[in-house]
């Protein structure tokens, strides 16, 4: 599916712990109208993205309202009835992969970093408590500033 998201995504945590993510977005397909002899747009469908865990956390600090999208995952839909005893339904994806439409701009691609590469912090003063910090984390920070200070591309 490609649409725009509707809302900033919500975060949703399961009795296990796991983290899940939610948002709509809005998919409005087009198509050429031979009588006419122009494009036309269909009706704008409203569809519910789940996510979970890892894809889960990145959607959250990732994605923002309006912003276009391309998501993968297994279409389905939900039927109930509402409390004015009228018929509902909803179209939801479960989410495999979701990323930024670049025909509308560009991205830049971060990884997160690993829990065991994430300094302790004292929580009253802010402060990186230095023993909590892995060797490997401190090379890679003093690495990353090091190469901060050439910006010229390695053609």
């Amino acid at each position: 599916m490609i649409g725009n998201a509707t809302a900033d995504p919500t975060e949703h945590k399961q009795d296990n712990g796991t983290v899940t993510a939610k948002v709509r977005i809005a998919v409005t397909g087009r198509y050429y109208n031979a009588a006419t002899q122009d494009f036309a747009d269909r009706k704008t469908e409203f569809i519910t993205v789940f996510a979970r865990r890892n894809l889960a956390r990145n959607l959250l600090t990732s994605v923002r309202k309006g912003q276009p999208l391309i998501v993968t995952g297994r279409l389905s839909s939900s039927e109930w009835i509402a409390q004015d005893e009228t018929q509902r339904h909803s179209l939801n994806i479960q989410a495999e992969a979701v990323g930024h439409d670049l025909t509308y701009g560009s991205a830049i691609f971060t990884k997160p970093l690993r829990t065991a590469d994430v300094p302790d912090v004292d929580p009253q003063t802010g402060e990186v408590l230095s023993d909590s910090v892995s060797e490997d984390a401190e090379d890679a920070f003093e690495t990353e500033s090091a190469d901060d200070d050439s910006l010229a591309p390695a053609f």
